[in-house]
């Protein structure tokens, strides 16, 4: 599971500034900058118990939360209970793209890996994704960038 930002794909930016100077510019901070951006903003609103469109997660089904409770186990949903597979999101950067993911590391508690689990949470709770305020964001960012270059030259 992952999710890519292409800044190919940022209409707004190209289409003003012209793909040609995206390609021609060392990008690679930018995308490392974008990369920390996602992987920050991911972690907050997980945080926060909400899901990529602002929308508070879904509670845990009744036979779960029961579950949890005959263990004495919290029954709110956190998706930072263990620690293991948000600490596994990382994320990849090439010169105009970063792809965020969950490395495929096992788990201590399951014979599931900390992505197959983040796949799992994910079809439940959607909080794996890019929302509208973080592409405004990262259009911003680049946008700035793009301003920096033909500032230079």
């Amino acid at each position: 599971m992952d999710a890519s930002v292409d800044i190919k794909n940022l209409d707004i930016i190209t289409k003003k500034w012209g793909s040609a100077a995206l390609k021609l510019a060392d990008t690679s901070d930018l995308m490392g900058e974008i990369g920390t951006f996602l992987n920050f903003s991911l972690l907050n609103r997980t945080s926060e118990g909400e899901d990529v469109h602002g929308v508070p997660f879904e509670p845990y089904s009744t036979s779960y939360s029961r579950l949890r409770e005959s263990k004495g186990l919290p029954t709110n949903v956190d998706l930072f209970f263990t620690g293991q597979m948000l600490s596994s999101l990382t994320y990849e950067k090439t010169k105009d793209q970063v792809k965020l993911f969950f490395m495929n590391t096992p788990r201590k508690d399951s014979e599931s890996s900390n992505s197959e689990i983040a796949f799992y949470v994910n079809e439940i709770r959607e909080f794996f994704g890019i929302s509208a305020e973080e592409r405004t964001a990262i259009a911003g960012m680049v946008e700035d960038f793009m301003t920096n270059i033909t500032r230079k030259k």
